[in-house]
């Protein structure tokens, strides 16, 4: 858990350049977010409280729809919209 005075790592990561505007853009209607980094760190914080919420019966169901991908008895993302566009 992140605490607030803890010395900070520095890491680098590649995001593709779209999502650099994307997050410029977010920036500019967030301004409570100073930089990059404090949004990058509330996202993880945010993505790592949210794992730990998920129930056991999500992970279970995450788990199933994994190995259905893997054994390739999923559909695309094109096939679920023309099912249900009819």
């Amino acid at each position: 858990m992140y605490y607030y005075g803890d010395t900070m790592a520095s890491i680098n990561i590649k995001i593709p350049k779209a999502m650099e505007g994307e997050i410029e853009h977010f920036l500019n209607g967030h301004p409570y977010y100073l930089n990059k980094s404090e949004l990058v760190r509330d996202a993880i914080r945010h993505l790592i409280g949210e794992e730990h919420r998920l129930s056991k019966e999500t992970f279970r169901v995450i788990e199933e729809g994994k190995a259905q991908v893997e054994k390739g008895d999923g559909i695309t993302l094109k096939e679920v919209r023309e099912e249900l566009d009819g």
